[in-house]
């Protein structure tokens, strides 16, 4: 089995945010919980007008976000043809941040995921219990 898989997307390279300014999505997967991406959408260098924060969506809703619609409350996928890209709407205090990635990144990184840990065998007693855990006490 193995370890951590992260990707980190440049979603602005400061045309919009100011000169030296970038805004990433970086998603996160483990084998220890398997069933969660981990998103963090991160400014660099930090500034209060840059959105950030953290949100954890489903592996199987990311996969599904690759094709048609998908998401619970916290995080929306939606999948742009045209662009051949993932919308992410990642809900948070005030106005939702929208942002998109290459479909290409998310289908590796989906892929390097499966590797470690194939689909249907996620479900161990363990997953499910970190699953239950964030879902009742997030």
């Amino acid at each position: 089995m193995r370890g951590e898989v992260t990707v980190e997307v440049v979603i602005d390279d400061g045309a919009h945010a100011g000169p030296g300014r970038r805004t990433a999505l970086r998603l996160t997967w483990t084998p220890a919980d398997p069933c969660a991406v981990q998103l963090r959408l991160t400014a660099l260098p930090d500034h209060p007008a840059l959105p950030r924060g953290q949100w954890v969506v489903l592996r199987d809703f990311l996969r599904d976000g690759l094709d048609v619609p998908t998401g619970d409350g916290a995080v929306q996928l939606r999948p742009d043809e045209v662009r051949d890209r993932v919308w992410f709407e990642l809900a948070r205090p005030g106005r939702a941040v929208c942002v998109s990635v290459p479909r290409g990144v998310v289908r590796t990184f989906l892929q390097t995921t499966t590797a470690s840990v194939p689909l249907g065998e996620e479900r161990t007693e363990a997953a499910v219990e970190q699953l239950l855990e964030r879902v009742l006490y997030s």
